[in-house]
C-alpha cells in the first residue's frame, strides 16, 4: 500500500506544483508581451533610447523625459513632453503603423515633483515662453499631475490664464505643432 500511496501523493503534489508554476509564467509571460502586468507601468528609460520625433537621447533628460507602451508591450521615449505631445497628435508619422488606440500608458514627469505620472490623468499648460523653463528642445507644455499645479503655474505669469490649461488629448497637429512644428 505505501509504494501505492506515495507515487499518488507525488503525483498530486507535483501537479499542483506544476500547475501553479506554469500560472505563474504565464502571467509573467503576460507582462512580457504586453499583458496587464507589464505594460501599465513606467520604466527606467534605456541610455541607448532615442527620442521617438526629434532623435535626441532621452535619458540625459530625466526632470523632461517621457514615455509610452504600446498595447504589445513595445515602448516609446521622448526626451520632452514637446515631442510626446508632438507623438500623441501623429503617432504614425514617427512609428509606421501606430495609432493612439494602440497605447495601452503614457508618462511625463511633473515640472513640480520630477516624479512621473499617468499623462493622461494629469494636465499640460502651454507655455510657449521657453525663458521660462529650462528644457530640451527650448519649447514645451509644462505637465502637472495636478489641476492645482498647473493653476499655481499660470498664476504666476499675466500672460497665462486657466485656458491654457488643457489635459493630453487637447493636443492635435495643429496644437502639437506650436511645440514641434517643424517634425509635424
Amino acid at each position: 500500500m505505501t509504494t501505492k500511496s506515495v507515487p499518488c501523493r507525488c503525483g498530486t503534489t507535483r501537479r499542483r506544483l506544476l500547475g501553479g508554476a506554469a500560472g505563474l509564467a504565464g502571467f509573467a509571460l503576460a507582462g512580457c508581451l504586453g499583458g496587464d502586468a507589464g505594460t501599465t507601468e513606467p520604466v527606467e528609460v534605456p541610455t541607448d533610447a532615442e527620442c521617438a520625433v526629434c532623435k535626441m537621447q532621452p535619458a540625459n533628460y530625466p526632470e523632461w523625459n517621457a514615455q509610452l507602451a504600446f498595447d504589445d508591450g513595445d515602448r516609446a521615449y521622448f526626451c520632452s513632453p514637446g515631442c510626446l505631445v508632438a507623438y500623441h497628435a501623429n503617432p504614425g508619422k514617427f512609428t509606421e503603423g501606430r495609432t493612439w488606440e494602440d497605447v495601452a500608458g503614457v508618462w511625463a514627469h511633473d515640472y513640480d515633483s520630477k516624479e512621473l505620472f499617468d499623462a493622461e490623468s494629469g494636465v499640460f499648460v502651454l507655455e510657449t515662453n521657453p525663458d521660462r523653463i529650462d528644457a530640451p528642445m527650448m519649447r514645451n507644455p509644462v505637465p502637472f499631475a495636478e489641476q492645482a499645479d498647473g493653476e499655481a503655474y499660470v498664476d504666476q505669469y499675466d500672460d497665462l490664464t486657466t485656458d491654457d490649461i488643457v489635459t493630453l488629448d487637447a493636443f492635435d497637429v495643429a496644437l502639437a505643432s506650436k511645440y514641434r512644428g517643424k517634425l509635424l
